[in-house]
Formats: C-alpha cells, structure tokens, sequence
C-alpha cells in the first residue's frame, strides 16, 4: 500500500507545480490518512461532472462587473474590466474534497502560478490546457498584459478529457484567488475570488 501511495502522489506531483495537502515525512491526521489510503486505490476516469454552486467576489477598481452564473451544468459569464492587469499577477488555487459522510472539505493539493509566465511558456501543462478549453467559448485573453474592457464566457461545460484520473468520486470545492503580490504577505492586491462546488461520478 505504501508503495502505491507513493506511486499515486509521484504522479499527481508530476503533473502540477503543486502543494500537497498530504506531506511527506509529516504526521498525518486520522482524516489525512483515509484519504491517503483512498487515493492508493485503483480507480476508474470519472465521467461527469455535475457543478452546483458558484460564488465570485471581486475587486470593484478592476472589476466593475462579474456575473457569474451556472444552468444546466454550463457556466455563462460577463465581466467588464475596468482596469488593465499587467503582467505579475498570480492565480492561486486550492482544490478540496469532501470525504463520504464528512461535513468539511479537507485540501486535496494547492498550487500558485505567474499567470503571463505560464501562457508565455513553451511547456505544456494541464492548467494550459484548462485556459485552451476556456477560450474556445470566451474572448479571454491567452496573452499578457490583458487590457481593459468587456469579457464573456458563453455555454461552457467542464471538458471531462482534462480531468485528471486519480480524482475520485464525490464533492469536490474548488477556490481560485487571482493577485497581485505574495499569497501570504499583507501586501497581497486582491483582485478576484471564485468557489466552484462540485460532484464527480463514474
């Protein structure tokens, strides 16, 4: 089981620029180590996604409009930048999951990304791949720096080609913070905030 576990973070480390919510050489918590456990298990490609919850907050000097909404598993946006953002701002994102019969979410994995650098890099990535699909259905810009004015993402449904495979079935939050800064300095600019709730099954 051991092995198997270090197999399943190995790979999950191999595919995100990531903090892990289950630390090596730390000691785990009894919740820690049921999802360890969980994690170590073979395991099928989920195949639908069914979102039921988002929830945006932004900065109103860079943002003076953000409608986000969810029907029928789309999600439809309409956003009025009233501030350029320049090339430095970071995305970070915590991704959570809810184990059966738990009532709190407990972090999966975390990471924190240069937005610019990650578009102006050669390499591919899966969060790459994450902003392609979005743009098909938006006029989001995939270059930096991103001037002001109107954006919209129309009709867009989770692409389940870009859900990673060692997901598991159930709940799932999912919070991305957009900023200017350090993640944990008082310094941090605030500019966005969205929590999306979800549940993946076979």
């Amino acid at each position: 089981m051991a092995v198997q576990l270090g197999r399943k973070l190995s790979s999950i480390k191999s595919r995100f620029p990531l903090h892990c919510g289950l630390k090596s050489g730390a000691v785990m918590s009894k919740k820690a180590l049921v999802l360890a456990f969980l994690l170590a298990l073979p395991m099928a490609q989920p195949s639908a996604v069914s979102l039921s919850r988002l929830h945006c907050e932004q900065n109103p000097k860079y943002f003076r409009t953000l409608n986000v909404t969810i029907a029928n598993n789309t999600i439809t946006a309409d956003i009025y930048l009233a501030q350029g953002l320049k090339a430095g701002f970071r995305g970070h994102i915590d991704l959570q999951l809810r184990l059966t019969n738990a009532k709190k979410f407990q972090s999966l994995v975390q990471t924190d990304t240069d937005y610019c650098e990650l578009l102006s890099s050669l390499k591919e990535s899966l969060f790459r791949r994450w902003i392609h699909s979005v743009a098909k259905n938006s006029n989001f810009m995939e270059n930096c720096p991103i001037p002001a004015g109107p954006y919209y993402l129309k009709g867009y449904q989770v692409d389940m080609s870009l859900v990673p495979s060692y997901l598991l079935n159930g709940d799932y939050r999912l919070r991305a913070l957009v900023y200017y800064g350090k993640y944990r300095s008082k310094g941090r600019l605030f500019l966005l905030e969205c929590t999306v709730e979800a549940s993946m099954k076979n």
